[in-house]
């Protein structure tokens, strides 16, 4: 029995002796991330509160503490180590470790870190956006400008963006989309000005290729969102084609309204001139005619109409 005894007793006592020695190089580890931690080596401390805190959970209540100062300084460490590859422009590995300082932090409760972290990513994508924009790699910023409103359903900025990018890369259902949420959400005058570029746009090439519809079409909702001497040509001289002459004759001169001196004022007074004799108004032709009667250009056929097929007075 005493032998029985006595070999429990030893088994006790290196336990024990395991136990303390498992605590004292646990704490050393700790002890070392806080060293190299005060000389500014976040990886090396990192790496060391990391190996501190595996052992402390294999040791178990008695390291709680332990455990749990590993868990204070594991976030902190890697979200700082994010705003360091932030600072220089590591945009990639920056969000890659932001969003790990984001998961340890929620792990390990700390929700005000995980806020931290959580607020600087889509700011991060924002700025890869922009250098991707600039570039010219509208896909690359449009994957960007999508995370960054997926994180941020309410960011005006960030689908004002996105809708550019789409633009830009020629998916403009996508555009449209972007940035009629954009206006929602406050950037309408910015949004407003890019969707009524982007109509224009697809106007003018499909007049190109003599999709009067569709270049009617085009201009017109361009014009619904922001009136311009150009969608009001396009508009003018697609309408002219699909013999809607009473919005041709609207848009041509809306145009000389706002541009009376546009270089191709002349132009656009001869297709007007050409809408008012189409549609019978012979006092409509006549007096756009005769404003053309000094452009080389037209003079000669403007003669003609005024003097002999008009007879304009």
């Amino acid at each position: 029995m005493k032998k029985v005894l006595a070999i429990l007793t030893v088994a006790a006592l290196s336990m024990v002796s395991l136990f303390a020695q498992d605590m004292e190089s646990a704490t050393a580890l700790y002890n070392e991330g806080a060293t190299a931690l005060n000389a500014g080596d976040k990886e090396t401390a990192l790496g060391y509160f990391e190996e501190a805190l595996s052992q402390a959970e294999l040791i178990g209540p008695e390291a709680e503490e332990l455990a749990y100062n590993c868990k204070r300084n594991i976030p902190t460490l890697i979200n700082a180590m994010g705003k360091e590859l932030a600072a220089a422009n590591e945009l990639d590995a920056a969000i890659e470790t932001l969003n790990k300082a984001v998961e340890k932090a929620n792990e390990y409760g700390q929700e005000d870190i995980a806020a931290d972290a959580q607020s600087l990513i889509p700011q991060l994508y924002m700025q890869k956006g922009n250098l991707a924009l600039n570039q010219k790699n509208y896909t690359e910023a449009m994957e960007c400008y999508q995370k960054v409103v997926e994180i941020n359903p309410n960011d005006a900025n960030g689908y004002l963006r996105l809708g550019q990018a789409a633009s830009r890369a020629d998916q403009n259902d996508a555009a449209i989309a972007a940035l009629t949420k954009a206006a929602e959400l406050g950037q309408e005058k910015a949004a407003n000005k890019e969707m009524a570029t982007l109509y224009l746009s697809t106007a003018a090439e499909v007049l190109k290729a003599k999709d009067y519809q569709g270049a009617y079409d085009n201009a017109k909702k361009s014009l619904d969102i922001l009136p311009t001497p150009t969608a009001m040509q396009i508009a003018g001289t697609a309408a002219l084609q699909l013999k809607n002459y009473d919005d041709a004759i609207a848009n041509f001169e809306g145009f000389l309204t706002a541009s009376p001196n546009a270089r191709n004022a002349d132009q656009i007074k001869y297709q007007l001139a050409t809408a008012y004799e189409a549609k019978g108004d012979k006092a409509g032709a006549c007096e756009n005619y005769k404003a053309i009667l000094n452009n080389p250009q037209f003079a000669e056929y403007a003669k003609h109409k005024v003097n002999v097929e008009l007879k304009c007075q």
